[in-house]
């Protein structure tokens, strides 16, 4: 009998400590959710969601770490996107890079902008890339570490994306991304609709060897496709992005279709913890044979 009594008393105080510390985490959140800043129409949410952490004092190890390799993100847009697309990138996960451009035919008031007189529209994707990595291999190759392309309409954790670049060293030739198998490369490529990311020796062997020879097409085609044939012509090889568990950081598809399983090619090991989120229709399983759900983003591990 005295020992299920104990037993009795220690359930109810173990139980009573965590209501109690659990009051306390609400306390603290409503103290932070009170202070005054911009209203939250104007908030990031997830900068929010670092702030509230901060404040509790869980400094996980994506809050402490010091990042201190310098990100360039560019960010293809065009006149038409800038309102209902660009602005809001560069309103949140944008304005965290240590640099941005947004690369269009035309200047903006709205988002900082690198004017590339090409032409627009989805046929010519691949100029407009193949332009903007010379552009950044001639201004700023030697400014920063990480060259991250993604679209106007894909969501980036930069802090995740910072944590897992903070591994490897930009001096060697890394590229991050969502990989895909394609019958005429023998690396595959990496779907541009969630974004991938070079590092400066990458950078600088695709643009020498690979864009300034002449060995890379210049325009059609699809985009990721023609990128990974440039990296691939010139030597690069493309990192494993997956995280410890064997789970994908970067993903091609919208996050609703994850949440609701809406895509074809949903799988219990895809990891919901994204680095960035794109927009973009789900594929069909015949266009891309290879691909398993997954849109830009980046899990902490």
């Amino acid at each position: 009998m005295s020992c299920n009594c104990h037993a009795l008393l220690k359930g109810r105080l173990v139980r009573a400590f965590v209501v109690s510390a659990a009051i306390l985490i609400l306390l603290q959140i409503t103290l932070v959710l009170v202070k005054t800043g911009p209203t939250a129409s104007e908030r990031d949410p997830l900068a929010d969601a670092l702030v509230i952490f901060q404040e509790l004092g869980h400094r996980t190890p994506l809050l402490r770490h010091n990042f201190t390799q310098r990100l360039l993100c560019w960010i293809p847009s065009r006149p038409s996107s800038v309102r209902t697309k660009a602005r809001h990138v560069w309103a949140t996960w944008a304005s965290r890079c240590d640099k941005t451009v947004f690369i269009s035919a035309e200047p903006s008031d709205e988002v900082p902008t690198v004017v590339l007189p090409l032409p627009e529209g989805r046929d010519h994707l691949t100029i407009k890339s193949m332009a903007a990595f010379s552009y950044l291999y001639d201004h700023h190759l030697h400014e920063f570490d990480w060259f991250l392309k993604a679209d106007d309409d894909t969501y980036v954790v930069i802090e995740n994306l910072r944590l897992l670049l903070s591994r490897h060293s930009s001096s060697q030739a890394h590229v991050f991304g969502y990989h895909i198998d394609h019958e005429t490369l023998k690396q595959g490529y990496l779907s541009g609709g969630a974004g991938y990311v070079l590092s400066r020796e990458a950078l600088r062997v695709m643009v020498e060897e690979g864009v300034r020879k002449d060995r890379c097409r210049r325009d059609g085609g699809s985009e990721d496709v023609e990128i990974g044939r440039c990296l691939e012509t010139a030597g690069v090889k493309l990192d494993d992005s997956h995280d410890m568990f064997g789970r994908k950081r970067f993903h091609p598809f919208d996050l609703f279709s994850y949440l609701t399983n809406k895509d074809d090619f949903s799988q219990q090991s895809e990891s919901k913890h994204f680095l960035v989120s794109h927009q973009q229709e789900p594929v069909s399983r015949a266009a891309c044979p290879s691909v398993v759900p997954s849109r830009t983003c980046i899990q902490p591990t």
